[in-house]
């Protein structure tokens, strides 16, 4: 009892996804790990008259394992970018409220998807690097993601790093703006992959 996910339009950092880019769909099980539930392959270049159909696979409950989604779990985006040969897992999505925003048996969902392969500093609450409010994506920055520091935060604010267990993969500062480390922070920066 499949349910289709229609994906209206999808993006990385504001450009639509390319030929061989892939979107996946992952439910949670209960031993909390995310499970594929379901993948498209992009064939060719995302157009606004594009529509891409993932159908993802319900949970056979005749089995032990937990091997589709189930019932009213949340729908998790996943975007495989194989120009850079990396998962992005920052993603964005936006239902249609006249479909599901849940997994539903032989549901249908509409979404337009927004993907980024780095966190945006936004300064929303705080100066402080450490609180998630201050994250595009509420969440702290790892290893995993590149960061960008705009010039223009809310109200001003830049980041300022006190502690020692900040940390993120890449870090673009912005023209004129500005970051204080009076802390550490560690780049996880390894070079350019190679060929």
């Amino acid at each position: 009892m499949p349910m289709n996910i229609i994906i209206n339009t999808a993006s990385l950092d504001g450009l639509l996804l390319q030929s061989n880019d892939e979107i996946a769909v992952f439910d949670v099980n209960g031993s909390g790990q995310e499970i594929c539930v379901g993948k498209v392959i992009i064939i060719n270049e995302f157009t606004s008259d594009t529509n891409y159909i993932i159908t993802a696979t319900a949970d056979d409950p005749t089995t032990e394992v937990q091997d589709g989604f189930v019932t009213g779990h949340e729908i998790i985006f996943r975007y495989w970018d194989s120009s850079e040969a990396i998962e992005i897992i920052l993603i964005s999505d936006s239902f249609s409220s006249s479909y599901s925003d849940d997994y539903q048996l032989q549901g249908t969902a509409l979404v337009e998807l927004d993907g980024y392969s780095y966190e945006t500093w936004t300064g929303a609450v705080s100066t402080d690097w450490n609180n998630v409010a201050n994250w595009n994506f509420g969440r702290l920055p790892s290893l995993l993601f590149d960061v960008f520091i705009p010039v223009s935060p809310t109200g001003g604010r830049f980041p300022t790093i006190t502690g020692m267990d900040a940390k993120c993969e890449n870090l673009t500062i912005e023209e004129n703006a500005i970051i204080t480390i009076t802390g550490k922070l560690t780049l996880g920066y390894t070079g350019p992959p190679s060929k």
